[in-house]
C-alpha cells in the first residue's frame, strides 16, 4: 500500500495555512447567501482561483462551480463537495463576523464547508507532482433546496468520478470527533399537498357552508392516526404537517384551505404506501363533508448510502491520524442532503465533523447555530487524507 504520508505532510500544510483559512470562513460567514443567489460567494471563489491558475468551470446559469487538479501521475479520479448556500434566517449569534445580509444567515455550517473547498484547492494545487490521478473540487450551490446536485450533474461536470466524498459539520459534537456510518444514513424525503375544496359563507349561517378549516383538521387528525398504527415504530415513517393555510376574516367561511406535509423514510418502499393511502384517507374524510380534495405528491427523494469500503477508509484515517476516540458510529439521521445525488453514480461516504462551539451543543438551522472554526482544521485534514490515501491505494479495502 503506497503510503503518500512520508512525501506529503497534509497537517503540516494545514497548519500553514490555517490563519487564512479562518478569514475565508469569517467572509463566507459575513456574505451570506440564499440558495440560487450566491453571487459574491462564487466571485469570491473564483477570485482564488483565477490568483492560484486553477481551471475551473461553472454551471452554466448559475454559481456552482467545479474545480481540477490533475495530478502529473495517472489515476483515478475522486470528486470532494462543499456547498455555500445559507438559509433564510436573521442571525442572533453574535459574532463580530455576523451575517450583513439582513435575514439570512449561515445557520447550517456551509460557511466551513466552502472554506474546506477552498483549502483544498490551494493546497492540491502545490502538490500537483504527488498527486496520481484527478481531484475534482465541487462548490455547490443550492443544498438546501435540493438543486445544486442535480444542476452539477446535468452540466455534465460530475462525468468520469470513481469516487466521492463529502464533509458536514456538526454543531452538536465536539470538535475533534468525527460521526459516521454505512449503508443508509438519512431519510428519503418528499412532500403532499392536500387542498380542500369547500362551500364559504357567513360565519353566522355555518350549516349552510361546507367548512374547508374544519375539514382539513380532521384530516390532520386521521394522518396522525394512520401513521402511529400503521407502520412499525423501528420504521421511522415520519408525516408532518407543516403548511395550513386558509380564511381572510373572522366572520367569513373561506372556500379553501391548504395543507402541506413533509415526509421522510428511511426505506423507500413506504414512499407508494404512503402516496396512496394519504389521498385515501383526505377523500374519505372529504366525501363525509361534501368537499373535494386536489392532491400532489412529491419524492421520495434519494437517500445518503455510505459505501462499506468507503467508509472502512475513512475510519482508518480517523483512527490513525486522531485516535480510537476520534471515532463515533451514529444511527441514520431524520434529515436529508443532495450529496445522495452524487452517490448514486459514484460510491463514496459523507460523515459529519464536530463543532460544537465553545462546547455549547446547538442544532442546525436555527439564529443561534454556529460552528467552532476549529473544526476547519479537522475537516480540512481529512478529505486531504482521504483524496490522497484514495488515489494512492483506490482498491485498497481493509482496516488497518
Amino acid at each position: 500500500m503506497a503510503d503518500i504520508e512520508k512525501t506529503v505532510d497534509i497537517e503540516k500544510l494545514v497548519e500553514e495555512n490555517y490563519d487564512f483559512l479562518v478569514e475565508v470562513r469569517k467572509y463566507f460567514h459575513r456574505h451570506a447567501e440564499l440558495s440560487g443567489q450566491e453571487y459574491e460567494t462564487s466571485a469570491f471563489i473564483r477570485k482564488y482561483l483565477n490568483k492560484w491558475e486553477v481551471p475551473y468551470e461553472v454551471v452554466p446559469g448559475h454559481t456552482s462551480i467545479v474545480a481540477t487538479i490533475n495530478g502529473e501521475k495517472p489515476g483515478k479520479t475522486i470528486a470532494i463537495r462543499g456547498d455555500f448556500d445559507a438559509l433564510p434566517i436573521t442571525e442572533n449569534t453574535g459574532v463580530e463576523y455576523s451575517s450583513e445580509h439582513e435575514g439570512v444567515m449561515h445557520a447550517c455550517g456551509h460557511d466551513v464547508h466552502a472554506t474546506y473547498m477552498l483549502g483544498a484547492a490551494k493546497i492540491l494545487k502545490d502538490l500537483k507532482a504527488q498527486i496520481p490521478g484527478t481531484v475534482k473540487i465541487l462548490f455547490q450551490e443550492a443544498e438546501e433546496t435540493g438543486e445544486g446536485a442535480d444542476r452539477i450533474i446535468k452540466a455534465g461536470l460530475f462525468e468520469g468520478v470513481d469516487e466521492v466524498f463529502g464533509l458536514h459539520t456538526a454543531a452538536n459534537e465536539d470538535v475533534g470527533l468525527f460521526t459516521l456510518g454505512s449503508g443508509v444514513m438519512s431519510t428519503y424525503g418528499g412532500a403532499i399537498k392536500i387542498v380542500v375544496n369547500g362551500k364559504g359563507g357567513h360565519s353566522s349561517v355555518p350549516h349552510k357552508t361546507e367548512n374547508p378549516l374544519l375539514v382539513a383538521s380532521q384530516i390532520i387528525s386521521a394522518l396522525n392516526a394512520f401513521v402511529a398504527y400503521s407502520f412499525d415504530s423501528f420504521d421511522q415513517v415520519v408525516l408532518v404537517p407543516t403548511v395550513f393555510h386558509s380564511g381572510t376574516k373572522s366572520n367569513i367561511i373561506p372556500d379553501t384551505a391548504e395543507l402541506q406535509y413533509n415526509f421522510r423514510l428511511l426505506d423507500i418502499k413506504y414512499g407508494e404506501i404512503l402516496k396512496t393511502r394519504v389521498k385515501e384517507i383526505a377523500e374519505n374524510v372529504v366525501a363525509s363533508y361534501g368537499a373535494e380534495i386536489e392532491y400532489e405528491f412529491w419524492g421520495p427523494g434519494t437517500a445518503v448510502i455510505n459505501d462499506e469500503k468507503s467508509i472502512a477508509r475513512a475510519d482508518r484515517l480517523i483512527r490513525k491520524h486522531w485516535g480510537d476516540d476520534a471515532v463515533k458510529y451514529v444511527r441514520p439521521g431524520m434529515g436529508g442532503g443532495d450529496f445522495s445525488k452524487y452517490q448514486e453514480l459514484a460510491p463514496g461516504a459523507f460523515i459529519h465533523v464536530g463543532g460544537a462551539y465553545n462546547g455549547v451543543y446547538k442544532v442546525h438551522h436555527t439564529d443561534k447555530t454556529f460552528i467552532d472554526e476549529r473544526a476547519i482544521k479537522y475537516g480540512e485534514e481529512l478529505l486531504l487524507y482521504y483524496a490522497f490515501d484514495y488515489l494512492n491505494n483506490p482498491d485498497e479495502r481493509k482496516l488497518a
